[in-house]
């Protein structure tokens, strides 16, 4: 998505990679780690494809929308979403597993392929090198990164107002726990400030609608499915 506030390097992000961007560190440490934000990543690209209306919400299950799908990485979760009927019962094979560390794979891939970020080799025991997917991760650009993480936290500190795009990883930060990794200079004001947008506060009327029907929903089904698969298998 879009927005005037990014940085001319990341201005053509989408959704899941601007999540896994802007949670990249101030130091250009590794983006994430193997498994854990797979959920989160899901949820922001079910988003923007519900919002550019190529993905539909029917009820009990997901459609496909009238609008194609261009992106590559948006394309892979749209058809993977429908590939078993859409059904919202089954959405934990979206976000575990294999398909799951594939979600974080093709993301991270992306930010490579853009020049945003490098691979880096790392000793495992001390002697073997290769490259182990996320810790081997560095943002390469790491001045575009700054002024990124300052422009969601200009907003998660009342600063600015957020405009669409910054509204939308506002509420996915905020539904995904994310907001303290922003590094805000209060972390409890800006925890606060997030949970207002997600409930439709500090917006436009028409982007307050998007959020309350279909944004918060959707995170909050995915994260839901992604804890209640987390918490089946721990009994086990």
């Amino acid at each position: 998505m879009r927005s005037e506030r990014w940085s001319s390097r990341t201005a053509d992000l989408t959704l899941p990679e601007r999540v896994a961007w802007v949670l990249g560190d101030d130091e250009g440490r590794p983006l994430s780690t193997l498994t854990e934000p797979a959920g989160l990543l899901v949820a922001a690209a079910m988003v923007e494809l519900l919002l550019d209306a190529s993905l539909l919400d029917a009820g009990t299950a997901y459609r496909r929308g009238p609008v194609e799908v261009t992106d590559p990485l948006l394309r892979w979760v749209g058809e993977g979403l429908v590939a078993h009927g859409g059904a919202k019962a089954d959405l934990q094979h979206a976000v575990t597993g294999h398909r799951g560390a594939q979600m974080i794979r093709r993301t991270m891939d992306r930010l490579v392929e853009r020049g945003l970020a490098a691979r880096e080799p790392r000793r495992v025991f001390g002697y073997l090198t290769m490259p182990v997917f996320g810790s081997a991760l560095r943002v390469h650009d790491v001045d575009a990164l700054h002024h990124d993480r300052a422009a969601v936290r200009a907003v998660l500190e009342g600063e600015e107002e957020p405009d669409e795009a910054v509204a939308m990883l506002v509420v996915l930060l905020h539904h995904g726990r994310r907001v303290r990794e922003l590094s805000p200079s209060d972390p409890t004001t800006a925890a606060r400030r997030a949970r207002a947008i997600a409930d439709g506060r500090h917006v436009t009327l028409g982007v307050a609608q998007d959020i309350r029907r279909l944004v918060s929903p959707t995170v909050g089904a995915v994260l839901a499915a992604l804890t209640a698969t987390t918490v089946i298998g721990s009994d086990h």
